[in-house]
């Protein structure tokens, strides 16, 4: 990756934490600056370097590219299709090498997709996209020593909502052949599962608001392109994190959607971060050692793809998960 990528990378996740941090102590904010310039600098070069990557892959004519990392030996290894977030309308899949970089020594295949951004894309255009993008996992990650049969989806904000609806709604899998059993789980990172609720949620916003419309093509497609429209039983096993002080989505939101999942029978996990807002999650992550959200989610996928896996239940349970959670305010 180029200087000006890693830049405008750097830019990104500063702006970011300066929202999330600006009450913080300038000492404090100042480290967590270097150490998060740090971070992307590595995973630059992790991306510039790293000799099982194979880059810019076209899953399918006209529509943008994937990335694969592989671990250095071996077959069959489980895989994560990583699906990243920005409101549906920033990110690539380069600035997230670094989140390639903390799974890949847990020896999972990594799927790392772009998806075209709002606005020359939103809803359903995005949902076709990252579809596609599991489907060709699906059919080729064997070839980059991936096991097809052992395949969970990562995503984050936006990209859960985008990923999540490809997963849910039947139709987007089968256009290709597919069908939502073949995958072994789902983790939402600060997802967004109801558009209802979030344009309720943002309402006294309008700059907020009129995104979130614009990205549907109007509120009357809001229910359909929610995830939580198509919750059934039958779907892999389900982690959903959230930090109880996000602004953006609101943690009520995605404890709506765990429910109305157990409530189908869906072994699900809620794994609340104390403290935690929108993008910190992802931020700290990037930072901190141990990674708590890469844990979780090498954790989750370790056993949702053991050999007679298909369970959210273990012993091995994140930190804060919450089997029956109380009402959390938003």
């Amino acid at each position: 990756m180029g200087s000006a990528l890693l830049w405008l990378a750097i830019l990104v996740v500063l702006a970011g934490a300066a929202v999330v941090w600006s009450a913080t102590p300038w000492p404090k904010l100042l480290f967590f600056y270097y150490q998060l310039y740090q971070a992307q600098r590595s995973g630059s070069r992790f991306y510039a370097e790293c000799p099982t990557a194979s880059k810019n892959i076209v899953h399918t004519p006209g529509m943008p590219k994937l990335d694969v990392y592989r671990p250095a030996a071996g077959s069959g290894h489980p895989v994560i299709i990583y699906v990243y977030g920005g409101s549906w309308s920033g990110g690539s899949k380069e600035l997230y090498a670094p989140a390639a970089q903390r799974l890949l020594p847990a020896s999972f295949v990594l799927v790392v997709p772009d998806y075209t951004l709002h606005p020359a894309a939103g809803y359903p255009r995005q949902t076709e996209e990252i579809a596609s993008a599991i489907a060709w996992t699906l059919d080729h990650v064997a070839e980059y020593g991936g096991d097809p049969s052992r395949v969970v989806l990562v995503a984050q904000s936006a990209g859960a909502q985008i990923s999540g609806l490809a997963l849910l709604e039947p139709r987007w899998l089968a256009a290709h052949g597919h069908r939502l059993a073949e995958l072994r789980g789902f983790v939402g990172i600060s997802g967004v599962y109801d558009f209802e609720a979030l344009l309720m949620f943002h309402a006294a916003n309008p700059r907020a608001h009129q995104l979130i419309l614009n990205v549907l093509g109007g509120a009357v497609n809001a229910r359909a392109a929610s995830p939580i429209t198509y919750v059934a039983a039958g779907i892999p096993p389900v982690l959903l994190i959230h930090g109880d002080a996000d602004q953006t989505v609101p943690a009520s939101a995605t404890l709506a959607f765990y429910e109305r999942l157990r409530a189908a029978g869906v072994p699900s996990e809620m794994v609340i971060y104390p403290g935690a807002h929108h993008a910190d999650i992802l931020f700290r992550a990037m930072t901190e050692q141990p990674p708590r959200l890469f844990n979780d989610i090498i954790g989750f996928t370790r056993r949702c793809t053991a050999d007679g896996g298909q369970t959210a239940a273990s012993s091995d349970q994140p930190s804060e998960s919450l089997a029956s959670p109380a009402p959390l305010a938003t």
